[in-house]
């Protein structure tokens, strides 16, 4: 199915039903028409009320929103809609509270787990895709409940290895990885994840990157710096990454836990990886939901 170009206003006159909404999903979980999950038949009963189809010939039932995050979900396809729409276009992303608020949801723990969900579904989409070419590498810390050391040693904080695509004067692709530790075993796993093998990776001299990086599988160019005002002249596309998404943790969520941090990560690398795309968004985030399993506040919590 094509995505399409919705404005604001176009989205809300096309799915101003929940029948306009169901009508959309099953447009995009079946675009050649209803195929049986079981045993492939065409024809199918609909069991209104519970909005079930049933297969002609098998009698085998699936819901629309069967394996997908919106399983078992109580709350209004209009209000996912709505959500999936808000959290996707705005750059800096968007909290819960102002969701929670402008969707009339009434308890912060619903909205918090559909939060969740949408964010595990862009970070299962965005999981095989591999950096190539030129990529900049470096990391940094989030986080930490005690102003300390800053940098590379600090305590209490959250390290992350931030991967970009350098193309020349703009971006490419990107990728941001936490890790417990940021020693050379780590750098390497990171980097055979997700980077192409033969592509050239960029970082500074320190150490770890050296010995993360040697090999065949990657060409390694480091510079030494001789002050840290240098980095971001020289690894430019990493550092802007980290000023934008450190800046929408800041100002937008109120700080992040450890626990969760990753899909934060992953949900602002969704949208920057989308950004020639921006009208599109909402339908490419729709089937990103519809591709992933849902996860549940137990999982959540652990």
């Amino acid at each position: 199915m094509n995505q399409e170009t919705l404005s604001l206003l176009e989205f809300q006159e096309r799915f101003s039903t929940e029948d306009a909404c169901r009508d959309h999903l099953f447009a995009i979980r079946w675009p050649e028409g209803y195929s049986c999950p079981r045993c492939g038949h065409e024809r199918y009963y609909l069991h209104g009320p519970r909005h079930l189809y049933e297969c002609k010939s098998c009698r085998y039932q699936v819901s629309l929103t069967a394996g997908t995050i919106f399983h078992g979900t109580r709350t209004p396809l209009r209000k996912w809609f709505w959500m999936i729409f808000l959290m996707a276009r705005p750059k800096r992303g968007i909290s819960m509270l102002s969701l929670q608020r402008m969707l009339d949801i009434k308890y912060y723990k619903t909205v918090w787990m559909m939060g969740h969900k949408i964010r595990k579904a862009m970070s299962d989409r965005d999981a095989h895709y591999k950096l190539a070419g030129l990529v900049e590498m470096d990391d940094s810390y989030f986080g930490g409940s005690k102003p300390g050391k800053e940098g590379r040693g600090a305590l209490g904080k959250s390290k992350v290895i931030v991967s970009v695509e350098s193309r020349g004067s703009k971006a490419g692709f990107a990728k941001m990885t936490q890790v417990e530790r940021l020693d050379g075993s780590h750098i390497r796993d990171v980097a055979t994840d997700h980077v192409t093998d033969g592509s050239t990776v960029k970082t500074d001299g320190w150490p770890a990157y050296r010995s993360g990086l040697r090999g065949e599988q990657f060409a390694h160019e480091y510079v030494v710096l001789g002050s840290g005002k240098e980095a971001p002249k020289l690894l430019p596309w990493v550092h802007t990454m980290l000023a934008n998404i450190k800046g929408s943790i800041r100002g937008v969520f109120k700080g992040v836990s450890d626990k969760h941090l990753q899909r934060y990560l992953d949900e602002f690398c969704f949208r920057f990886n989308r950004r020639f795309w921006e009208d599109q968004l909402f339908d490419r985030t729709l089937c990103s939901c519809l591709s992933t399993t849902t996860i549940t506040y137990s999982e959540l919590s652990r």
